[in-house]
């Protein structure tokens, strides 16, 4: 370091740091009637400043003159700088430049130039410093907004004024860009930036939140007309709004959400919404009510659905109707009420499992792509993790009643069967506390040509979508009762043979089917046999009749061979919710229509008219004790 004094001038011939991390150089002159002073900075990798920094900086400054009447120049260059931020590091790609030029009249300070530019971003920027008033001007622009949302491309522009006068800032900024961006923001921020008075006012896709919306998507069009009036907090903002022709979908949702509209009108921190959507699988359904804006989000919801379709292809189809209920604080402890009305059910037992090996439990992807792991994240199949790993939500309270008087229709593996009833769901969502049932209406297990009545069939419900079984079908046959069992998870039920007297399962079998010893079936009877424990085991396929049954769309339809060799077809029909009807024909084409009239609950009315004239009514009453 070389420094002279002449009087008040302050000669610098030459200073210099110098270290690993950081180098600087300055030389010239000091001196109160006018200096003239060059720096020369340089940082070679930032990595030492922070986790996340990288790349490097050079800068090199020259000021002269004096205040008042002086003048400054910045310029400086980075390469591939990064601050630890994956959006904002792809802005800083490649080579960033900055330049700068202010002068100095009478204790006023003119920005004459400020630009930073790379091939991602540019700002530029110039204005007035004075004791009374400072005033920028500005514009920015973001040269593919595809950067930071793939989904659209173009720039994004943004320009305005900003003034201080001691008192606070005013602003009058306004942004344009693809997906409709059309955004504008005016207004004054209070001295020491506590408070503000600001106009929100704009409108662009939805589908521009999709970068922050993890594995879900949204699209459609937003508008805004929003005031912030107060200090920076959610209760200051007032207005509305609005999302129109927008389309939502989400892994953990058993639809998606099309013909979206939503408004939302803000005031005194709590937002007053109404929704309205159709579901991909069919219906509509209307969300209403309020949220506090502020934790722990108490809110006070009621969700309508109308003739809703959830289904899964290989295991259910359900149409549903009703109205559910959320109140209280949406971080944990809200309860979750009402009443589901089940219109049309069909759980399918799977003739196979979803693959010829089953589920792969505790799998584990040995360098698996980054493309694969995100798809695996959009899916729902993976949890990325969170900053509050470890910490736990207070699960939703549960008050709600499913209830299905009939046309609840358990199909497959041989099984035709229909089922009513009502259970209402208690406990939370951590602990789901079912009560009741689904009970059997009438049904039939049809095994290699052998057609059992069922005797009992219950569809429980148990914390989620698929239901769990129970199915027996009882026969009497050479004073020994054999039964056949299927209970279990409905996508994997268990199949069980027993019998009174008790015998091994295949004795069980061989008699149910064939009325006799398994020592003393044939060898043809032991291939059916084995056909028909591969059926029931679920590797049997759809049979001819269900398919039948579709292509009418019947609700009920049998071919059956009675004791005396006739061959008699079945085909059943609801005409309204409480009115089946069912029409049955012989070889011989003797008809019978048989109709059903549930009155109320427990009371029901049949009656059946025959070709040959006779007819029969009665009424019946009938309860569980």
């Amino acid at each position: 370091m070389a420094i002279g004094l002449q009087g008040q001038r302050i000669e610098i011939e030459q200073a210099r740091l110098s270290n690993p991390q950081i180098s600087a150089d300055a030389s010239g002159f000091y001196d109160p009637a006018g200096s003239d002073v060059s720096a020369k900075l340089s940082l070679p990798d930032l990595t030492p400043l922070g986790p996340g920094y990288r790349g490097s900086l050079r800068a090199d400054v020259t000021a002269t003159g004096t205040l008042d009447a002086g003048r400054a120049v910045l310029t400086g260059q980075g390469d591939n700088l990064a601050i630890g931020n994956s959006q904002a590091d792809s802005l800083l790609k490649g080579q960033s430049t900055l330049d700068a030029s202010a002068s100095f009249r009478d204790r006023k300070i003119q920005i004459e130039n400020a630009t930073l530019s790379n091939p991602q971003l540019s700002v530029k920027a110039n204005g007035s410093v004075s004791d009374d008033v400072r005033q920028l001007q500005m514009e920015a622009r973001l040269a593919n907004l595809a950067l930071l949302v793939p989904e659209f491309p173009g720039a994004v522009t943004i320009s305005g004024t900003a003034s201080e006068d001691g008192n606070g800032v005013q602003l009058d900024l306004k942004g344009t860009g693809p997906g409709g961006i059309d955004g504008r923001i005016s207004g004054r921020i209070d001295e020491g930036f506590g408070s503000a008075d600001l106009s929100i006012k704009g409108s662009s896709q939805a589908a521009l939140a999709n970068a922050f919306l993890g594995g879900r998507a949204i699209s459609g069009r937003t508008e805004v007309d929003l005031r912030l009036n107060g200090p920076f907090a959610l209760s200051s903002i007032s207005g509305q709004a609005r999302l129109s022709g927008g389309r939502f979908s989400a892994p953990n949702l058993p639809f998606g959400l099309n013909d979206l509209a939503a408004t939302a009108n803000l005031a005194s921190n709590v937002a007053q919404i109404s929704v309205k959507a159709s579901p991909s699988t069919g219906g509509n359904l209307t969300v209403d009510g309020s949220i506090n804006l502020s934790a722990p989000n108490v809110a006070d919801l009621q969700t309508t659905l109308r003739d809703v379709v959830v289904k899964d292809p290989d295991l259910y189809n359900i149409m549903l109707s009703g109205d559910v209920t959320v109140k209280g604080p949406l971080t944990g402890g809200a309860v979750i009420g009402g009443e589901l009305r089940i219109r049309e059910a069909e759980f399918r037992v799977p003739t196979t499992g979803f693959t010829a090996i089953g589920s792969l439990p505790d799998l584990k992807h040995s360098n698996e792509p980054a493309a694969v792991r995100a798809t695996r994240f959009k899916a729902g199949l993976i949890d990325l993790g969170s900053n509050g790993a470890g910490t736990t939500r207070r699960p939703f309270g549960l008050n709600l009643v499913i209830s299905a008087p009939s046309r609840m229709f358990i199909r497959g593996r041989g099984i035709d069967a229909e089922l009513g009833g009502r259970v209402v769901i208690r406990g939370d969502t951590n602990n789901v506390i079912p009560s009741g049932s689904f009970e059997l209406i009438r049904g039939r297990l049809d095994i290699l040509g052998k057609r059992l009545v069922l005797d009992e069939a219950q569809l429980l419900l148990q914390g989620d979508l698929i239901p769990t079984l129970n199915i027996v079908a009882n026969n009497e046959s050479d004073d020994v009762v054999t039964s056949v069992v299927i209970e279990g998870r409905a996508d994997d039920p268990e199949i069980t043979f027993s019998s009174v007297p008790d015998l091994p399962q295949e004795e069980v079998l061989a008699r149910l089917l064939f009325g006799r010893d398994i020592q003393d079936i044939s060898a043809l009877q032991a291939v059916q046999l084995a056909n028909a424990v591969a059926t029931l085991a679920g590797k049997g396929g759809e049979g001819i009749i269900s398919k039948l049954r579709k292509g009418f769309g019947l609700d009920d339809f049998d071919v059956s061979t009675g004791d005396d060799g006739e061959v008699s077809l079945k085909a059943g029909k609801y005409i309204s919710t409480r009115v089946y009807t069912e029409v049955e024909v012989d070889q011989k084409g003797r008809s019978q229509i048989n109709l059903n009239l549930d009155l109320k609950k427990n009371v029901t009315v049949r009656g059946s008219v025959g070709a040959d004239g006779q007819a029969g009514l009665g009424v019946f009453f009938e309860k569980d004790y």
